[in-house]
């Protein structure tokens, strides 16, 4: 089988590692791979490591097996499709949308689309807030200050099955994110906070994905998910060879459906 991974062109050479590992590790497994920016032709499988709704049109109209599929690229890099569809079924922060925002200050301004805590910002009053909005190229949604600042517990899932769970710490910034220079360390989640995982992962068909809770006084919240989920710190803090996992995952699900 011959299969494509693909990346945007402005976001492979900071990921390289990611692409050339699972390339290497399908190809162990007997699956060759394609790193590529666009896709053509039929490949017999896709994995998705950027957002693109037209390339997964292009997948879907063929029936190619993608991982992750378009359902969850589509809500999961959506912040706001994300809260609308599961915030009946777990905890999650209050979201709304910018333009329809009533919530006192100080708020808590993100991309809808945006990833790794870049486009995330703190405003403390409306002229803050406007000027923010303002110059954001994206819309944007709104959330109150909710859990502890500068903390977060990024569970890592393959094939729908929790694999590993970090707690990410900034003692300068209220974004915890690793790849903002963030630290992070291995954590054990409790047998509630299991059961609450698990309610995530039921409503979706994940196949690699990030979830990422807020440490709540009553418990975890949901706050949001990644599609195209990054995994420096589970190499930097622990011994678990997750993109390894990743590819045996893959490997299994396409051998499985050759053979039903």
């Amino acid at each position: 089988m011959r299969g494509v991974i693909v990346y945007g062109e402005d976001s492979l050479g900071k990921n390289d590692f990611f692409a050339f590992k699972l390339k290497s590790e399908l190809e162990n497994s007997g699956l060759n791979a394609d790193i590529v920016y666009k896709v053509e032709g039929k490949p017999d499988f896709a994995v998705m490591r950027v957002y693109d709704e037209s390339i997964n049109a292009y997948l879907d109209e063929r029936k190619i097996p993608t991982f992750n599929d378009s359902k969850v690229a589509t809500i999961c890099n959506d912040k706001w499709k994300t809260y609308l569809y599961a915030k009946n079924s777990v905890p999650m922060a209050l979201t709304q949308r910018a333009e329809d925002c009533d919530m006192p200050y100080p708020r808590i301004v993100k991309a809808r689309h945006g990833h790794g805590g870049s486009e995330v910002f703190w405003a403390n009053d409306e002229r803050e807030f406007k000027d923010i909005v303002s110059n954001m190229r994206d819309s944007a949604v709104v959330q109150p200050p909710t859990g502890k600042r500068g903390r977060d517990l990024r569970v890592y899932v393959i094939g729908g099955k929790p694999v590993v769970a970090m707690l990410r710490k900034s003692e300068s910034d209220f974004r915890s994110n690793f790849s903002l220079g963030g630290s992070a360390e291995r954590y054990y989640p409790s047998d509630a906070e299991q059961k609450l995982i698990s309610r995530v992962t039921m409503l979706f068909d994940f196949d690699f994905a990030g979830i990422d809770f807020l440490l709540g006084e009553d418990g975890l919240i949901l706050n949001e998910i990644e599609d195209v989920v990054g995994c420096r710190m589970v190499y930097r803090y622990t011994d678990i060879d997750i993109i390894k996992k990743y590819a045996e995952h893959i490997v299994y699900k396409l051998n499985h459906a050759q053979n039903t």
